[in-house]
């Protein structure tokens, strides 16, 4: 794509011409982002509703200030996610090369960003980012199911009152992708084991209708529970109660900025604070 970089520069028109797939800021309607997903206590239940208990929404972050998008999701639910590329004219094509920018705070664990696949089984989620107590990048083993990972590049990333920024260059190919990375400005090296270098060669990033999906994951109190239809209505709408601050497996997080073009690294540099 760097090839690609360079005509466009070359060209007036199309540089004027270029416009940002997704250019979301603190403030901004979810639906800048991207289709906001929520699901209950039961693996597949999508709801449409769970008023306080999980949701997305325009906020202020309470420690910084700013207009950021919320995430917040209690220990009954799976996922709290914004799918972004959703829409029939901003789906991601094969061998183009996409840029992303996304600046955030996590408040605590588990926040990730995935580009994932809507279509079970085999390779459903490529990529998956994820923040604990270490920022983890997995790559799914080509063929497989989820749970067929590795780790191909990890580092303590705190959580907190410190916001962070992520940068991605990702080239969807079924077999000859490759990914580039940048942390807080810095661009990455991944593990040895993948070759130490700043890029991921020869990764199948394309593995069917992929995107990027921003979210709260990991439902432990979820998986581990049976409470009927209590966190799944048949409704699809959650009236209950929201747990109480300070349960366990609470999890925050606020998005300030999200960048996605297909034309340069320079569109999204804001975001990814380069």
């Amino acid at each position: 794509m760097r090839f690609s970089l360079l005509t466009t520069l070359a060209s007036p028109f199309m540089l004027a011409a270029a416009k940002l797939i997704i250019d979301f800021k603190g403030g901004d309607h979810p639906s800048t982002l991207g289709v906001v997903e929520l699901e209950g206590q039961d693996l597949g239940c999508k709801l449409t509703s769970t008023g306080n208990a999980t949701f997305i929404r325009t906020e202020k972050d309470p420690v910084t200030g700013t207009d950021a998008l919320h995430y917040y999701r209690d220990p009954h639910f799976r996922r709290a996610e914004v799918k972004a590329m959703a829409e029939a004219d901003n789906k991601a094509v094969e061998d183009k090369t996409y840029y992303i920018g996304y600046n955030f705070r996590l408040e605590k664990a588990h926040e990730s960003l995935k580009w994932d696949k809507e279509v079970a089984p085999k390779h459903k989620i490529p990529l998956y980012v994820h923040f604990n107590s270490d920022l983890i990048t997995e790559y799914t083993i080509p063929g497989t199911d989820c749970s067929s990972r590795e780790i191909v590049w990890t580092d303590p990333v705190s959580a907190g009152k410190t916001s962070h920024s992520l940068g991605f260059i990702n080239t969807n190919n079924k077999g000859k992708g490759w990914l580039e990375f940048y942390l807080d400005g810095k661009e990455q090296k991944f593990n040895a084991a993948q070759g130490g270098g700043n890029r991921l060669e020869n990764a199948f990033l394309l593995t069917g209708d992929t995107s990027p999906k921003f979210g709260i994951y990991r439902g432990e109190a979820a998986g581990s529970s049976n409470d009927g239809n209590r966190y799944c209505p048949p409704s699809r709408v959650y009236t209950g109660e929201v747990a109480p601050d300070g349960t366990d497996r609470i999890f925050n997080s606020y998005a300030y900025r999200v960048k996605i073009s297909d034309t340069s690294l320079e569109e999204v540099k804001e975001a990814a604070r380069l």
